[in-house]
């Protein structure tokens, strides 16, 4: 082999080995993105999806009050809640229509159940206090429910009861879970999925 054919196969080699190297740089490059970007992408995510949960749930728990202050007005002057239930409000036209849909009640799409414990069964006689009651919600939704501010809607709550398969947890006032519910306190109580919330008024 002559000089001019070595020259030649030595540059061949070094464009091969140049090549290697981009490629080698290029996806080293790449890996080293995902590891950086891929924690910071969850925890925006994470953070979007946590700010869209407590804001629909300070909505909804605002909308939930509006409805037992409705109701609480409803029985002013009777001796308890005695026969209070969801299918009663609805016969009785208790709430604005805007909460009414096939003889069901919603707010903001989610539909909410009205009367005693976790079923929502009539009230009995004597009782002096109902519940309102939110099923179906996942951790973060769960969280955001049961730590939304009260404001003035604490002097009508008399406990807020969390449910699901871990238990049945109830906060209230001066209890060994107290109320208001401190930030993130609930989230050792509150499942994965499928949590309750239950609200009872007095």
């Amino acid at each position: 082999m002559n000089i001019k054919e070595q020259l030649c196969k030595l540059k061949i080699e070094s464009k091969k080995f140049y090549n290697r190297c981009c490629l080698w740089y290029s996806n080293a490059d790449k890996e080293n993105v995902i590891k950086v970007a891929l924690p910071i992408l969850i925890v925006v995510v994470g953070t979007y999806a946590c700010s869209l949960s407590h804001n629909e749930a300070k909505k909804n728990v605002d909308e939930i009050f509006n409805i037992a202050n409705s109701i609480r007005a409803h029985y002013v002057g009777k001796a308890d809640y005695w026969g209070l239930s969801t299918s009663s409000i609805v016969k009785d036209n208790i709430l604005d229509k805007k909460y009414i849909l096939n003889n069901k009640i919603f707010v903001n799409n989610r539909e909410i159940f009205i009367g005693s414990g976790l079923d929502a069964n009539i009230v009995m006689p004597q009782s002096q206090t109902f519940d309102i009651v939110i099923k179906g919600l996942n951790k973060a939704q769960c969280i955001a429910y049961s730590e939304v501010e009260l404001g003035d809607n604490a002097l009508s709550l008399d406990k807020i009861s969390i449910i699901n398969n871990l238990g049945f947890y109830s906060f209230e006032w001066g209890g060994k879970n107290p109320l208001p519910i401190k930030d993130y306190i609930s989230k050792e109580y509150c499942s994965d999925n499928d949590n309750s919330i239950i609200w009872s008024i007095k």
